[in-house]
């Protein structure tokens, strides 16, 4: 989800924000004016193979919604951070081993990095020169040039205090931290660049392994399973793996008096939910997780992760945000079952299956608005289109949640909309085709990114009919659809 998202909850009529690599190989060109699917850096060139003709990589991958995120050049395959807190100065200082594949021949590259100190690189072994590139670059040159195809692996060391940079979300993405030690992390859209080097885009998803050493007295936390802890003179280190492929702005890393309640979901899936203590005890719905996972599990497909759970931070956050196998709550969204089910439907829609841009932020918080809808129905008998009618008198639905441009990323209609198009197309397709629509999505694009060109051509594919008109209404137009003219005067949302 990027930091996190203006969620509107229209079941239960309150506004709370919510937040929640590669993209796939070349389809069908959309048409019609659907959204293209591909970013396009420039310098980004693929040269010929060896390192003949190298070239600069290009400092950001053209997103267009934030152009300079992420780098060009190279796809990350995997981070390996170590990190040590010491929160009597408020620094944390990181120790980033980047293995990478270079997708051109390279005579240098940028890494996402933003107010932290630099001390030391080195590209294969060899020190290599770094310097600043603007406010989030770090242009790094190595002893020899890199041939396209070689992998290559980059160790970063580096000391800083919190940070955060602008972005779109009332809350500067960043890294947080308080003055009794307690740290937490919100990254989305482009904020991981604050704590750690890295190719701060969606597009690039890479796994993880985290180390991160405090104080003996406090427990850290991270995405993925503890591997082990370590303790030496006063300090302790916890160590995580997160095998799975993670966009960087799903990183989660917390410090503090945290308390982990472990148990087990459906066949024997490890949850663990972590409380600040000064949180008080573990929500009530959090509990019901196994439930939802289970649940979820039916309609789209088994959970994609090794370990899931719930991080509660001692503040009112008024957001929750998706952060993969850990997702982040502040006090005042952790015991809303609503918000509890959004973000879990994340794991699969935005966090398994991330976006191949920002602009495509819809298939992240359409598709986790419309899920939560599902589970009120098997939970409570809410019927689905009780949500749909409230979503569809939302105020705000002006907004095209397929294009709703930077300053709207997390505008309402991005929520409501969004899930009233998968309404609207589960009826023009059929609940059969639709749930085949959804299983096949995580299928087939699950640890990838993908855009909303790549949905419609699927929803097309698996249904057989033209859904042209209904994506361009729903998702671009600049007038909310009437919700009658694409149901029926009888379906239940409309009566």
């Amino acid at each position: 989800m990027t930091r996190r998202r203006l969620l509107v909850l229209t079941a239960l009529g309150a506004c709370l924000l919510v937040v929640v690599g590669a993209v796939a190989g070349a389809r069908r060109a959309p048409a019609g004016g659907r959204a293209d699917r591909a970013l396009a850096p420039a310098g980004a060139r693929a040269g010929a193979g060896g390192a003949g003709g190298a070239q600069a990589g290009s400092r950001g991958l053209g997103d267009p919604y934030f152009p300079d995120a992420g780098n060009g050049g190279y796809d990350v395959r995997h981070y390996d951070l170590d990190l040590r807190w010491d929160p009597g100065s408020g620094r944390m200082s990181g120790r980033a081993t980047i293995t990478a594949r270079a997708t051109q021949a390279l005579s240098s590259f940028t890494l996402d990095l933003v107010g932290m100190r630099i001390d030391r690189v080195t590209v294969d072994g060899d020190r290599a020169p770094a310097r600043r590139e603007g406010d989030r670059d770090v242009r790094i040159t190595p002893r020899r040039p890199l041939a396209r195809g070689a992998r290559f692996t980059v160790v970063v060391a580096y000391a800083g205090g919190q940070n955060r940079v602008g972005a779109v979300s009332p809350v500067e993405p960043g890294w947080f931290a308080d003055d009794t030690g307690d740290v937490y992390t919100v990254f989305e859209p482009i904020g991981a660049a604050t704590l750690f080097p890295s190719n701060d885009h969606p597009s690039d998803k890479a796994s993880y392994r985290f180390r991160v050493t405090a104080p003996a007295a406090l427990v850290a936390v991270t995405n993925g399973r503890l591997v082990r802890t370590t303790t030496d003179d006063g300090m302790r280190t916890w160590e995580y793996d997160e095998p799975d492929p993670m966009a960087s702005y799903l990183v989660q890393v917390a410090i503090g008096n945290l308390d982990v309640v472990r148990g087990r979901g459906p066949d024997g899936l490890p949850l663990r939910d972590v409380i600040d203590e000064d949180a008080g005890r573990r929500p009530a719905a959090l509990a019901r997780v196994g439930d939802m996972i289970d649940f979820y599990d039916g309609e789209f497909g088994r959970f994609p992760f090794g370990t899931y759970g719930g991080l509660v931070v001692d503040d009112n956050l008024g957001f929750a945000l998706e952060t993969q196998t850990l997702t982040l709550f502040g006090e005042d969204a952790a015991d809303q079952p609503t918000v509890v089910a959004h973000e879990l439907a994340h794991q699969w829609f935005g966090d398994d299956v991330s976006l191949g841009s920002w602009r495509d932020i819809w298939l992240n918080e359409g598709f986790a608005t419309f899920a939560s809808w599902l589970w009120e129905s098997h939970d409570r008998g809410v019927p689905v289109a009780d949500n749909a009618a409230l979503a569809a008198r939302s105020s705000g639905n002006g907004v095209p949640p397929g294009d709703p441009g930077p300053e709207h990323l997390f505008a309402g209609s991005v929520y409501d909309r969004g899930a009233l198009t998968l309404y609207v197309l589960r009826h023009a397709i059929g609940d059969d085709h639709f749930t085949t629509l959804l299983r096949t999505w995580v299928r087939r694009y699950g640890g990838r990114s993908a855009t909303t060109a790549d949905f419609e051509a699927l929803a097309e594919e698996v249904s057989g009919q033209d859904l042209g008109p209904l994506f361009d209404a729903w998702l671009r137009s600049d007038e909310m659809p009437r919700l009658s003219d694409w149901v029926g005067g009888d379906d239940p949302a409309v009566r």
